[in-house]
């Protein structure tokens, strides 16, 4: 392995996850701040993302009660699996083109957290 190698793999674990997620709680809450509910689609997508900030926060409880592995990557997997919706609902929706950078950058954030959680290489979708 040579050194541009390590500087580029991916760390795993609870300790990478609970960053991933922190930057993930943040990543939607200025979403849901800069999006106002004036148009159907908006309003839409406010209601999935108000569910996957709820998600990010039973993930890192779950990760900081140290539950099972099994129970932590349920967890993962919810948000992984909301945030994949909102992402598919923007792509062919009205939204901007910052919002859908945003959303796809959440689904990105919150699939990292599954393959941190997984210790072993990429998730299937």
């Amino acid at each position: 392995m040579d050194a541009g190698e390590s500087t580029t793999a991916r760390p795993h674990g609870p300790g990478a996850a609970g960053k991933l997620a922190a930057d993930l709680a943040e990543l939607v809450q200025a979403i849901f701040t800069a999006l106002p509910p004036s148009k159907p689609w908006q309003r839409r997508l406010l209601q999935q993302l108000a569910e996957a900030d709820r998600l990010v926060q039973v993930l890192r409880l779950t990760v900081a009660m140290d539950r099972a592995p099994a129970e932590v990557a349920e967890a993962a997997g919810q948000l992984a699996a909301v945030l994949r919706a909102a992402d598919r609902y923007v792509a062919v929706g009205r939204a901007d083109l910052g919002t859908k950078a945003a959303v796809r950058l959440a689904t990105d954030l919150a699939q990292r957290i599954v393959i941190a959680l997984s210790g072993d290489g990429p998730a299937k979708p």
